[in-house]
């Protein structure tokens, strides 16, 4: 199948979040990947202070080998003041070149870390992007997504501007699921005034007949992370 790039004509800055099981960090991290294969810098930020599990900085090393630069506090916890540890967050956001994606907890707390850079991405311009995945309590339905949307958009003092639809149930997901998931998203873009951006889809259904229900850009993912619960 022919894969439309979802990373052509991109703000510098690119937002991800969403809650705890959306895979936003898979997103971000494949995402950033994505740009590193058309663009000289790219900078993946870390400043989620929510998931314990699934952390870029995780992956600092092998993102570095690929020529993207990661910036993360090296032990963020819930105790830890972030303004304490920014200055290099502040650096990133501030250059005039390159592609910045950053990676954000998408709960209150994880955007009000996000929401002290506000005046800043209001002047450099920025794009947020809501992961959604419908499987996952916190998206479950339209309302859901509806009220996680509010808390992030209240606490960062930013305003989301697509959905990223990531319908999947890890190593379960088939495209049938995806499908269904799709349309689920879809509901929500409608009733949210927002439009989905593109599509996540693991690399090894890349051949299946997903045009028949997306128009939207596809991003392939590789997962790089697995759940405690499948180690």
């Amino acid at each position: 199948m022919t894969v439309k790039e979802p990373t052509q004509d991109v703000p510098r800055i690119s937002i991800f979040t969403g809650p705890f099981g959306t895979g936003k960090t898979e997103v971000a991290i494949n995402y950033a990947l994505r740009l590193a294969d058309h663009h000289e810098t790219v900078t993946l930020t870390d400043m989620d202070v929510v998931t314990p599990y699934f952390r870029s900085r995780d992956m600092a090393e092998r993102l570095q080998a690929r020529g993207i630069e990661v910036v993360a506090p090296p032990e963020i916890t819930k105790r830890v003041h972030l303004p304490a540890v920014s200055a290099r967050i502040w650096g990133s956001l501030q250059r005039a070149n390159g592609l910045t994606v950053i990676d954000v907890g998408g709960d209150a707390q994880g955007a009000r870390a996000m929401g002290q850079f506000n005046a800043l991405l209001e002047r450099t311009g920025y794009i947020m992007y809501l992961v959604v995945n419908p499987y996952r309590p916190f998206n479950a339905t339209v309302e859901r997504i509806r009220e996680t949307l509010e808390v992030i958009e209240t606490n960062s003092r930013l305003e989301a501007g697509a959905l990223v639809s990531n319908p999947n149930l890890i190593s379960e997901t088939t495209l049938d699921v995806v499908q269904e998931g799709h349309c689920m998203v879809e509901r929500a873009s409608g009733d949210l005034g927002l439009p989905i951006a593109f599509l996540c889809l693991e690399s090894r259904l890349l051949e299946e007949d997903v045009e028949e229900f997306c128009s939207q850009p596809i991003l392939p993912l590789k997962r790089h992370f697995r759940p405690p619960w499948e180690e």
